[in-house]
């Protein structure tokens, strides 16, 4: 369990006695095993408790890991108090991004230690992807895309959004998708002027522009990807717009490096559209990180002071959005590899008229 063997390493180096896993997310991270269960970490060892019903499937998945397995049913605060006490141990830390208030009292009343913050020591881990992790996305990758070239003939005046949705949906998980890294979101004509509005039973009409904001998922990994097509013809505004978002995307995505702040990447894609009559029609983030979740912690928006660096993947999507009439978003995910950046997303991304 390599990435498990890394954050213990990370405690070693921060000086911490021993950590406590109980989000959803950072459990598989570390583990590749989803389950309702808990995690205790020390720098040499770990304990995994979970209960009855994936206590089977559990022992297969660790019999070679070195971790130590048992079977918790109910609560597991009580075990975890037990566990620290027979280790003996004076401090314990605990995931202060994702507990819940609840949670982060019980527990500070109950250990027999004292309660402290991993403050996004785990997050910040996941963030810098192995290659392992990238095959996955790229996997990812690739699935939505074989699915959107399929959706493509469907992209016709007389459909609704619904119906594109819902063939999207069907053709993911047709292609081997293992789930959505988010829902499907596909707008038309004014509608696409809602970055993320909710699909609805509006007929697609000439002349609309459509928006498709979607991805898939491999290995727990995510795909993120938008890409928005005119329907059987584009207005001289629509082709100024579209140019523009590209132009933006493409300045993004050269001014993205590590060690720069998420502000910097996000001022270079910003400043293309400011220049021009349609500033101020570019309202939100130029991006953000993506992983085991879709919106994976960095933010690569303005005012961000996240610092990129060699191993995350950032999605690049601005947008112009124009209410009443359209929007256009274009959106591709790019790894910083250490070998430079690397466009994850293949499929082509100049105006096409359906």
């Amino acid at each position: 369990m390599k990435k498990l063997k890394l954050f213990q390493e990370a405690l070693k180096r921060e000086g911490i006695e021993a950590a406590l896993v109980t989000s959803s997310t950072n459990l598989f991270y570390l583990t590749d095993f989803f389950a309702s269960a808990v995690l205790l970490v020390t720098p040499c060892e770990s304990w995994y408790f979970t209960d009855f019903r994936t206590i089977e499937g559990a022992q297969k998945h660790f019999s070679e890991s070195g971790v130590h397995l048992e079977q918790a049913d109910g609560d597991f605060v009580p075990i975890i108090c037990r566990l620290a006490e027979d280790l003996k141990l004076s401090s314990l830390a605990l995931e202060n991004n994702t507990l819940t208030v609840s949670q982060f009292r019980r527990y500070t009343e109950t250990l027999p230690c004292t309660a402290i913050f991993l403050n996004g020591l785990l997050e910040n881990l996941r963030h810098q992807k192995l290659p392992e992790e990238i095959e996955c996305m790229i996997r990812a990758q690739r699935i939505a895309e074989q699915s959107l070239k399929e959706l493509l003939p469907m992209i016709r005046p007389g459909v609704t959004e619904q119906d594109l949705v819902a063939e999207m949906v069907y053709r993911l998980y047709k292609n081997k998708a293992e789930g959505l890294a988010f829902p499907v979101i596909i707008l038309s004509g004014p509608n696409s002027s809602l970055p993320h509005g909710f699909p609805g039973t509006r007929t697609l009409q000439p002349g609309d522009f459509v928006t498709l904001d979607f991805g898939a998922k491999i290995g727990g990994y995510c795909s993120d990807m938008t890409r928005t097509f005119a329907l059987e013809y584009a207005t001289d505004e629509m082709k100024e717009v579209y140019d523009l978002v590209l132009k933006a995307q493409l300045a993004g995505i050269d001014g993205l490096a590590p060690k720069k702040t998420g502000d910097e990447v996000d001022n270079a894609a910003r400043a293309v559209i400011d220049s021009t009559p349609y500033k101020g029609t570019f309202g939100h983030g130029l991006g953000h990180s993506v992983g085991l979740i879709c919106h994976d912690g960095l933010r690569a928006s303005k005012g961000s002071k996240d610092l990129l660096s060699v191993g995350n993947v950032i999605t690049m999507e601005p947008g112009i959005y124009l209410p009443g009439k359209f929007g256009v978003r274009i959106e591709d995910m790019i790894w910083l590899s250490p070998d430079g950046k690397q466009n994850l997303t293949a499929f082509p991304k100049e105006l096409t008229i359906l």
